[in-house]
């Protein structure tokens, strides 16, 4: 199941840089991208050295790129880019699965990671989260099975707040919620009201001392709660 955070909407438009080496596919990605009201595709290129050039020049919100590039690894795109745009947002686009590759792009700051199996739907609602500052990782289950060493850090005394701390509906709660489900969609599944769902999300929120989604997101992935 995808990892995906809800985004918000009124969002700026931001301008997108896309390396993807399959013209087949970069054409798939211009076709959902158009249809992201926020997201603006400015340039487009097939390899890590052209798209590092077009970053430096064009100082893009936004990096979607391909794991695996002609010239270099994606990682190693986003290495070299990072230092320099700090702030700029990446996202992660593979054909590939490697069970330690979340962890990676996790400590890199990648906010979203997607396999090439997604349909346009997934993809777009991926790539929506991202642009709106959450975090999208479709490879969760991967992230179940790393090594137990934290893969994140989270803020504060977060990470010392465990899932016990939560009852089991809030629990369940907190999962669909990192998992992109709107308060409405988790009433429906639970067959609770809206109103009590929305109750559950602040007691949630007030007990792991988050703000939003994203930081539920983190401690979701920190502790590795199935979604």
């Amino acid at each position: 199941m995808s990892l995906t955070n809800t985004p918000t909407v009124d969002s700026p438009t931001l301008r997108v840089v896309l390396i993807e080496d399959d013209p087949v596919y970069r054409h798939f990605v211009r076709q959902v991208l158009k249809k992201v009201d926020n997201a603006k595709l400015i340039a487009e290129c097939s390899t890590g050295t052209e798209g590092i050039e077009i970053c430096r020049r064009e100082r893009p919100d936004v990096l979607l790129l391909d794991l695996v590039l002609p010239d270099q690894q994606g990682v190693d795109v986003v290495k070299t880019i990072r230092p320099e745009l700090p702030d700029i947002v990446v996202m992660m686009i593979t054909a590939h699965s490697h069970s330690d590759l979340p962890r990676e792009l996790l400590k890199l700051g990648v906010q979203g990671f997607a396999d090439k199996t997604s349909s346009s739907s997934e993809l777009s609602k991926s790539i929506r989260s991202v642009l709106a500052g959450g975090i999208s990782y479709n490879s969760i289950a991967g992230i179940a099975r790393l090594p137990l060493e934290p893969i994140i850090s989270l803020p504060g005394n977060t990470e010392n707040i465990k899932p016990e701390k939560l009852t089991v509906r809030e629990r369940e709660i907190a999962t669909m919620v990192a998992a992109a489900m709107s308060s409405k969609e988790v009433a429906g599944k639970l067959g609770l009201s809206t109103r009590t769902v929305e109750k559950h999300r602040a007691n949630i929120y007030a007990k792991l001392g988050v703000r939003d989604v994203v930081g539920l997101t983190r401690w979701c992935i920190y502790h590795r709660m199935a979604l």
